[in-house]
């Protein structure tokens, strides 16, 4: 992979400038036009998506308010019937006989009693009752099923069936199923739901109600939009029975795929919308094609695509002409230096008002201007500008520095990331402290203040392992000390004490006055350290106490203590007053 990059960029390093300037532009194009072909398609197709899926939730929400409002007159008949105290004489009365039917006028009471449910509610196919004695009653709107139910329950307990037990456990509230559940019926053609009767006065069962549904019902209720799609499909299922739904209103060769896409969850082919309806707890879905509901958003991709074509034919012819006005003046450029080298000094080219151009004539007056100095003073000037070009480099402008530092702060205030904001300050703060405006002394407080600037940034560096507390006296806090002498210390206690070391660390520093000195210590509970001159090797410790001696004496200086594993002090002691200075405190 890398050698490939490299062979790469020597390939486009061999092309001209021109020929660079032409392929970037090209190249920026189609890639702006992909993106935004690419980009535009996504959102225009998930827009469209999910405009579908709510659109038809509320549908599927409504059908499944009427789906209720089909079921509750049929729920609450049923019900009501535990109040007939003729059903519960017939169902309790009973004993195991070995007729597995009611007698003539128990069937009577039955059906006289069921008729309410079975002849006035069309939904309604069939009823079965049965109790706990092996006696079986089925009822039918269609006169249809019943000889087929007898002689299936003559050789059959119902109690050993699996949807009884699932009945059972509900305690009398209505189980639905997505197909009928009686042994001896065709179960495709409806849907039922049973109920283990219980003795309103007593709260024990006393039987089993089976009541079959048309499946018509569930496609009636299904409220349909503005169907424009091809591809859309209703469907009913029972999350509990996988595989197979309760209600399906195509009986497309696709919708197998369908069936099977749903219940595996997988969405790469079909956009689903569902809707869970609370009396059944089955749940209302729609389902559409992906490719069928893209149509839209595969127009609106074509379209950019197209216009993306015709605006990179007019960007290569465009980047030809704009890449040949910028290497115009390079290339005359080119050839007066080429003349120039060769011996020309009468150079007549003429150049343009871009930036290429003026380097060009100012190229030309230096020349034709310049033809009387000799070889060596033409060496002696290029070193010279070449040593003024370093000094430049060298130097840093302060007020630059702040100002950019101080942009760059608000540029995170803007955008909310205060601890960028809070790591610039306290940089932008080490640096004019640094600085010092120029001046060799420093304040004790400002000192101190750097050092707090200092710790700051280290601690977002190194997630606040380290603790710093300042315990200088007020009153020395104003005077006047040679720069840069406490921070180099706390650094190498930082890197050399407490990075070694597992866990948070902490640096002490305390100011005092002592007669006429100023006394100052670090104090670190690092790793430490059991050769002291190796503290004294370093260049920056090295340059303090020199500096401390240069300034105020041999007598003033630096000692170290340090004891492996418990830390490391350093004590710097500096006279109050400085020489050739009357007073090196000041009143505030």
């Amino acid at each position: 992979m890398k050698s490939r990059f490299l062979n790469g960029w020597k390939w486009w390093r061999r092309h001209n400038i021109r020929d660079q300037i032409f392929m970037s532009m090209l190249f920026l194009t189609i890639l702006a036009i992909g993106v935004l072909g690419t980009v535009s398609y996504h959102m225009e197709k998930t827009t469209i998506e999910e405009n579908y899926r709510q659109s038809y939730e509320t549908m599927l929400k409504n059908s499944s308010k009427i789906l209720d409002l089909k079921l509750k007159p049929i729920i609450d008949k049923e019900r009501s019937i535990l109040t007939d105290a003729t059903l519960c004489e017939v169902l309790e009365r009973g004993q195991k006989d070995g007729d597995h039917e009611f007698t003539q006028e128990d069937q009577k009471a039955l059906e006289k009693i069921l008729t309410n449910i079975t002849f006035q509610e069309e939904a309604v196919s069939s009823v079965a009752v049965m109790d706990f004695y092996g006696h079986h009653f089925f009822l039918s709107n269609i006169n249809k099923g019943g000889l087929s139910f007898y002689n299936y329950y003559k050789e059959h307990r119902f109690q050993d069936e699996s949807w009884y037990k699932k009945t059972a456990a509900n305690a009398g509230k209505e189980v639905f199923w997505g197909q009928g559940v009686l042994g001896g019926e065709d179960t495709e053609e409806v849907v039922c739901f049973t109920k283990i009767l219980n003795n309103p006065s007593t709260g024990v069962p006393m039987g089993c109600m089976i009541l079959n549904l048309s499946r018509r019902m569930l496609g009636e209720s299904i409220v349909e939009g503005d169907e424009e799609y091809h591809t859309s499909v209703y469907m009913i299922v029972d999350e509990a029975q996988k595989g197979i739904p309760v209600y399906l209103n195509s009986e497309d060769a696709d919708t197998k795929q369908l069936v099977s896409d749903y219940f595996s969850g997988s969405d790469k082919r079909y956009v689903f919308s569902s809707a869970q309806n609370e009396t059944t707890g089955w749940s209302f879905v729609n389902a559409i094609a992906k490719n069928e509901l893209s149509i839209t958003s595969r127009y609106v991709r074509n379209v950019v695509f197209s216009l993306g074509g015709i605006i990179v034919v007019l960007s290569f012819f465009l980047a030809r002409q704009i890449s040949k006005s910028i290497t115009k003046p390079l290339k005359q450029l080119k050839k007066v230096i080429c003349d120039v080298g060769e011996g020309e000094r009468n150079i007549s080219e003429e150049f343009d008002d871009s930036e290429v151009g003026m380097i060009g004539r100012k190229f030309k007056e230096m020349v034709n201007t310049n033809l009387e100095l000799s070889e060596r003073l033409m060496s002696v000037k290029l070193n010279e500008r070449e040593a003024e070009l370093l000094l430049l480099q060298a130097q840093i402008n302060p007020h630059f520095l702040y100002n950019t530092l101080d942009s760059i702060y608000c540029v995170a205030i803007i955008h909310g990331d205060d601890q960028i904001a809070e790591m610039i300050l306290a940089l932008s703060n080490n640096f004019k402290l640094s600085l010092n405006n120029g001046e060799k002394y420093i304040t004790v407080e400002d000192s101190v203040r750097r050092v707090e600037e200092y710790m700051k940034l280290q601690n977002m560096r190194y997630q606040d392992r380290f603790e710093l507390r300042i315990e200088v006296e007020p009153e020395i806090r104003n005077c006047r000390i040679i720069s840069f002498i406490l921070q180099p210390f706390v650094e190498n206690a930082m890197y050399h004490g407490l990075e070694p070391k597992m866990g948070k660390g902490s640096i002490r520093i305390t100011g005092k006055r002592a007669d006429t000195n100023l006394i100052f210590e670090i104090i670190d509970d690092g790793v430490g350290i059991d050769d002291l001159s190796r503290l004294e090797s370093g260049y920056g410790i090295r340059n303090v106490k020199e500096r401390i001696q240069l300034n105020y004496g041999s007598e003033y200086g630096v000692t170290f203590e340090s004891e492996p594993g418990k830390g490391t002090t350093v004590r710097i002691t500096i006279p109050e007053k400085m020489k050739g200075m009357e007073k090196a405190c000041i009143d505030w």
